[in-house]
C-alpha cells in the first residue's frame, strides 16, 4: 500500500482539465493574432480595432469552450 504522505495531492487545482489550463497561457496571443487576421481581411482599414479584438476573443474562447 502506497504512503500518501509522500505524494500529497496538489492544492488549489482548477476544476478545468489540464489541457485547458495549459492553453490559458496562450489565449491572449491567439486572440491578438486572430484580431490581426480580421484586420487584414478587412483590407487593413483602421477604425475597427475594438470590433476585431472582441470578435477574435469570442472565436478563441468559443474554440476552447471558455465562453
Amino acid at each position: 500500500m502506497a504512503n500518501n504522505s509522500l505524494n500529497p495531492k496538489p492544492k488549489n487545482l482548477s476544476h478545468r482539465p489540464e489541457t485547458t489550463r495549459f492553453s490559458d497561457a496562450y489565449i491572449p496571443g491567439m486572440i491578438q493574432r486572430k484580431a490581426y487576421e480580421l484586420f487584414e481581411a478587412r483590407g487593413r482599414l483602421p477604425g475597427h480595432e475594438l470590433d476585431d479584438w472582441l470578435e477574435a476573443e469570442r472565436e478563441i474562447k468559443h474554440h476552447f469552450g471558455l465562453e
